[in-house]
């Protein structure tokens, strides 16, 4: 497809690793800018192969120079995800800020590809939320079987709720590892767990309707077995989550682990476990981006738990928002 004019509207790390994605693929795109929801900042800038990449101010964006725009914006910037569309631009909500509009899709690329044809209805097509993208992923291979009940606990980094938060991790830890107690009233991340739904913003929360309404969207036969319990823990990147799946049939666990050594965005390991810290340093290492799941366990013929753990900003975010793009731009 010729004239792809592709706008990047978000954070700067997150426009960073969206282009190191796009590096590595074979899109035909004719130009590519950023626009910057929060501002870069003079000391930041990004590139694209060998070329400097344009960074526009949010209040000097022309939207209509744009065919396609990755929208990672927030429920209080919704308006500029608004006007993008009313100058014709074809919208990828990356953070399902529109999930609330019904005839919106929600798609998880590669397990929910046919609904991106209802996009022409708004022109927007939403990217679905990490944990949701993160169990379909794993349990596609089971979709077309009965399930009776689904229990996820989803182990949520410092950065699935925003940069804000990493860096309030870091400097809560460095305080108290140094003997200085934080002000009693400031909100606890350094040493403690607290359920999700007391963090970020509403676009983001496992507990709130936009959530539901995703999982519905995306898994429309398992909406009312699918049960999320959310944690933020101490750790600064990496979501983790622990599924048990339970059927009134047999479940195999040996055909559910070849299906997963066959999947490209998948890496099974049988043996060892993989943390959210391994993780990490394997993507650093090897520069791969997938969904890695260990630790499956048959625990009998009618029930089966897993581990798994993806890096939520470059597999969950930049990785499965490039792959809606090769999607999109293929309908």
């Amino acid at each position: 497809m010729a004239n792809i004019h592709l706008a990047i509207a978000s954070d700067f790390l997150l426009a960073e690793k969206i282009l190191d994605i796009l590096e590595t693929n074979d899109l035909e795109i004719d130009t590519v800018s950023a626009v910057e929801l929060d501002s870069f900042g003079e000391e930041h800038s990004l590139r694209f192969g060998t070329k400097a990449v344009e960074q526009i101010a949010l209040d000097e964006v022309d939207w209509s120079q744009f065919s396609h725009v990755l929208f990672a914006g927030k429920m209080t910037q919704a308006e500029h995800l608004a006007k993008a569309v009313q100058a014709g631009c074809i919208i990828l909500d990356l953070y399902g800020i529109s999930a609330l509009i019904g005839d919106v899709p929600v798609v998880v690329p590669g397990v929910n590809d046919e609904t991106i044809v209802n996009l022409r209805e708004r022109n927007i097509v939403a990217l679905a939320n990490p944990q949701i993208s993160q169990l379909a992923l794993a349990i596609k291979p089971l979709l077309t079987q009965p399930i009776d009940n689904i229990f996820v606990t989803s182990l949520l980094p410092s950065a699935y709720f925003g940069d804000e938060k990493v860096r309030e991790l870091a400097g809560q830890t460095a305080q108290l590892l140094n003997g200085i107690p934080l002000d009693d009233d400031k909100p606890r991340v350094a040493f403690d767990t607290v359920p999700a739904n007391v963090q970020g913003d509403e676009a983001q929360l496992p507990f709130s309707r936009a959530f539901e309404l995703q999982l519905a969207k995306v898994l429309p036969n398992l909406t009312a077995s699918v049960t999320f319990h959310s944690v933020q823990v101490p750790v600064f990147y990496g979501s983790a989550q622990m599924v048990s799946i339970q059927s009134s049939y047999q479940l195999d666990a040996v055909a559910l682990s070849e299906s997963w050594q066959q999947t490209d965005w998948i890496e099974f390991h049988e043996s060892d476990v993989v943390t959210p810290v391994k993780n990490g340093e394997h993507s650093e290492e090897n520069n791969s981006n997938v969904l890695q799941i260990s630790q499956l366990l048959d625990k009998d013929e009618n029930s089966l738990q897993f581990w798994s753990v993806a890096d939520e900003q470059r597999f969950s975010m930049a990785f499965l928002a490039v792959a809606l793009l090769e999607r999109v731009l293929d309908y």
